[in-house]
């Protein structure tokens, strides 16, 4: 008998078991320690109110977990990760988590349900299709792994702009903060991230972009992931923006180090077609962004 309750009702430990069952086997390394994942739950803001856990003969065997913000003055929950025990795939288990998951976002007056799923994931994809999500974008994860010598972007050393290095939380307040993005790749999951932002002539900022490093013990970068590019609309310069922004997130230029996108949404062509003409090629890892309007008053 399979038996679901809200994370808050679990312990710890019943929560940390059923995440590193649930997510055995997935694509990247996700097994945590109780502590590891306490402190993931809070750095990114997961509500344990709104995510739940599955039990079978009162062993924990997957979970949803989901988070919510408010978006563009609308309440908006994420899906960051759905993972069921290899030996209860296929039974209904994972229908089961989400029709309970879209019963707490009702509850919760969430407006708006999102979620991402590995494009060749036929199968999810189609469960979440049957209960009202819909694919809206294609998310790509490309990448770059040699030096970038030959200077890709051009040269930015000339260009009319002035850089300022600070922290994703600063673009908040910009009028063309993309929001609307996976969560993952939204400010407050970026709390350890880093920023540059592009000022013109005038000292107005006119584009950002958000990025992620990996260090070694001698301080140089093994791996630079791009968060989030984005150029104020109507610029008649935005492609000469975006390159300058990727320079200097992909800076030092000469240093071979992995240089890779994170849930790029395809959609944000200029960017897209930037990296591609630098020769960003895709990994082999490409997701789907899915949306479901939640009813409201039932």
């Amino acid at each position: 008998m399979i038996v679901v309750k809200r994370m808050n009702q679990c312990t710890l430990a019943e929560v940390t078991l059923a995440w590193n069952r649930g997510f055995e086997g997935y694509f990247v390394p996700v097994t945590m320690t109780e502590e590891s994942l306490l402190q993931r739950l809070g750095r990114e803001e997961y509500a344990p109110s709104l995510s739940v856990v599955a039990f079978a003969d009162g062993e924990p065997i997957g979970l949803v977990a989901s988070g919510v913000r408010t978006i563009n003055g609308k309440k908006v929950a994420w899906n960051g990760g759905t993972g069921i025990a290899t030996a209860y795939r296929r039974q209904g288990v994972g229908r089961r988590l989400m029709e309970e998951t879209l019963a707490l976002y009702r509850e919760a007056g969430v407006e708006l349900a999102t979620l991402e799923a590995l494009r060749q994931n036929e199968k999810a994809i189609a469960l979440y299709r049957q209960l009202g999500y819909e694919v809206t974008d294609r998310l790509l994860f490309w990448q770059r792994t040699d030096a970038l010598a030959d200077r890709p972007f051009g040269d930015v050393t000339s260009a009319p702009y002035r850089l300022r290095r600070g922290i994703p939380q600063e673009a908040a307040s910009l009028s063309f903060y993309e929001a609307d993005v996976p969560w993952q790749n939204q400010w407050p999951s970026l709390r350890d991230g880093e920023a540059v932002f592009v000022e013109d002539g005038y000292g107005e900022t006119v584009g950002y972009a958000f990025y992620k490093r990996t260090l070694d013990e001698s301080g140089k970068p093994t791996a630079i992931v791009l968060r989030q590019c984005a150029v104020l609309p109507g610029r008649a310069d935005a492609e000469a923006i975006v390159r300058f922004a990727l320079a200097h997130v992909w800076a030092p230029l000469e240093l071979a180090c992995t240089r890779s996108t994170f849930n790029l949404p395809a959609s944000r062509k200029l960017v897209v077609s930037v990296l591609e003409q630098a020769g960003f090629q895709p990994s082999g890892t490409e997701q789907v962004y899915m949306i479901r309007p939640m009813e409201q008053g039932g």
